[in-house]
């Protein structure tokens, strides 16, 4: 039997005379709809009932008329497109499988104990333990600032507040509750959290690029200062979380200049540049070349090679690696690994920036442990550990972080003459999605026109938070979805959709309009 579950339509094209004339007010719209849905019957008929449809052609008429007029008010287009109308029974299902399973009632305790961090042996945890040295845990997020977050990136920002502040819960109930011994309880009173978002500033200004020879060459958003316009959004977005967690949880923002002078930088660079003809075909399949660069130090000038190819490698007596980058204006120009300034120059692409960063902070919390522990033990005063976590989305997990990440650690291990490393443990946001199952991409990686159906029907407010203000949005409203998310943690291990989130805006929405529109309630003197 063939179930009629979408329907398209011709665009109207060219342009719209008088769209206020034309355009019906939304909210009888959205009456004209849900009076056509609601005589759809609420069973669908079994696969063997002899049923020619499921939906009335009258019926259908006036779906398509209500989503004739959506795309009437819309905004004119320079092209026309078709628009489709899918049919679903409004049912969120959140079936439980891999890490659904394992981590749907004991999500935040099981970082915890990933990360490293206390916990107590038995209910009744009064007896002497092994030094307990303050500690701090840095959640991290990142984000290239060439565009306003979309909702993808807020969901993941919102998230790294969201699960910093339940982890400092957890041990503020600890200490509550449960009957400690002095040096736990004292951990815990010692024990801080922040949020980090760490400013990819050495992000491409497209603008600037230009290509050579067939080779590509770009500007970083460090050396152009572009980024400098859409940085208030970002801080406004991380001022929001903070407020919306309780003011408990404190945050900075950091550069990709921060990251590169990390003491263990220049070690891991030299394995880097040891191990280069593996990670190359490893991390860049394309080219074969690690795609490392540093911006041509002429006055004015600021050109990068893209993708590493014409970079040139060595390693000195000492072992310090020189890098020797090309500028098609000024020549060759190199960076000594024994240089902490000139190692700060250096900029990567997203692998491999993710593979020096990951190692970096690894080290950092192992050499952060070992001092912390050293220094109580010979009758110091202990110092702070430094415990990395690190939040982003689930298009970098499965294969990506399996081969691009994890399997590089290993093998790149004997390269830095064995280091230590304790990883940052990361936590993946759910995806966000468009209506084909894409991930929702900043302009800079879709075609010119790829989402102006969101655009005509007014979900634009998805793309860019300053969109979302502009059409007064309540971004909060995205805030509490989430926190029903890590609530229920099934909900984490599952992509949405933008038409999901769009729904909850307008349900919530309307929730808060009903509220606001109440009368005021006086209070009488009795």
């Amino acid at each position: 039997m063939n179930l009629p579950t979408e329907m398209g339509f011709d665009g109207l094209g060219g342009e719209v005379e008088d769209a206020v004339a034309q355009v019906e007010d939304f909210e009888a719209l959205k009456r004209r709809r849900e009076a056509s849905m609601a005589q759809i019957p609420p069973e669908m008929p079994h696969a063997g009932a002899n049923v020619p449809t499921f939906v009335r052609p009258e019926i259908l008429k006036g779906i398509v008329s209500a989503a004739t007029t959506v795309q009437a008010s819309s905004s004119p287009l320079e092209v026309p497109f078709d628009h489709y109308y899918v049919l679903h029974d409004g049912k969120v299902h959140n079936p439980l499988g891999a890490g659904s399973y394992i981590y749907k009632k004991e999500y935040i305790s099981s970082h915890i104990r990933y990360l490293g961090l206390p916990l107590p042996t038995t209910g009744a945890d009064k007896t002497p333990r092994r030094l307990l040295p303050p500690s701090t845990l840095v959640v991290h997020i990142g984000a290239q600032p060439n565009n306003s977050p979309h909702v993808g990136t807020i969901v993941v920002f919102i998230l790294a507040f969201l699960i910093a502040r339940d982890v400092k819960k957890y041990y503020t109930d600890l200490r509550r509750k449960a009957d400690l011994s002095t040096e736990f309880a004292a951990w815990i009173d010692n024990f801080e959290v922040l949020v980090q978002l760490d400013v990819v500033d050495t992000a491409p200004h497209n603008e600037e690029g230009c290509v050579r020879d067939g080779i590509n060459y770009q500007r970083s958003q460090r050396f152009t200062k572009a980024y400098y316009r859409l940085l208030p959004h970002y801080e406004e977005i991380m001022e929001s979380a903070a407020a919306f967690v309780g003011g408990c949880i404190p945050y900075k923002f950091t550069n990709q200049e921060t990251v590169a002078r990390i003491p263990s930088v220049p070690r891991i660079i030299e394995a880097i540049v040891r191990d280069r003809e593996r990670l190359g075909r490893e991390l860049a399949p394309e080219t074969g070349a690690l795609a490392m660069r540093s911006a041509c130090p002429h006055e004015r000038c600021g050109l990068a090679e893209k993708h590493g190819i014409k970079n040139k490698y060595s390693i000195t007596s000492s072992g310090s690696a020189i890098i020797e980058f090309y500028c098609p204006d000024h020549g060759y120009h190199s960076v000594d690994s024994s240089n902490p300034d000139e190692v700060a120059r250096l900029e990567f692409n997203t692998p491999l920036r993710n593979l020096v960063r990951t190692f970096a902070y690894g080290i950092q919390t192992t050499e952060s442990r070992g001092a912390a522990h050293d220094a109580g033990a010979h009758g110091g005063t202990p110092t702070r550990e430094l415990i990395h976590m690190r939040v982003t989305g689930s298009d970098y997990a499965g294969l990506y972080a399996e081969q691009l990440l994890w399997r590089q650690l290993i093998l790149l291990k004997p390269e830095t003459s064995g280091l230590a490393i304790q990883p940052p443990v990361i936590a993946y946001a759910p995806l966000i999605q468009d209506w084909a199952g894409s991930k929702l991409s900043k302009s800079l990686y879709v075609d010119k026109g790829a989402y102006e159906y969101l655009r005509a029907t007014r979900m634009g407010y998805m793309l860019s938070f300053e969109e979302m203000k502009r059409q007064g949005k309540d971004h909060t409203i995205l805030f509490r979805e989430v926190e029903r998310w890590l609530d229920d943690p099934r909900k984490l291990f599952r992509p949405y959709s933008i038409d999901y989130l769009h729904r909850i805006f307008e349900q919530e929405g309307a929730k808060e309009e009903v509220i606001d529109k109440k009368p005021e309630r006086k209070e009488g003197f009795q």
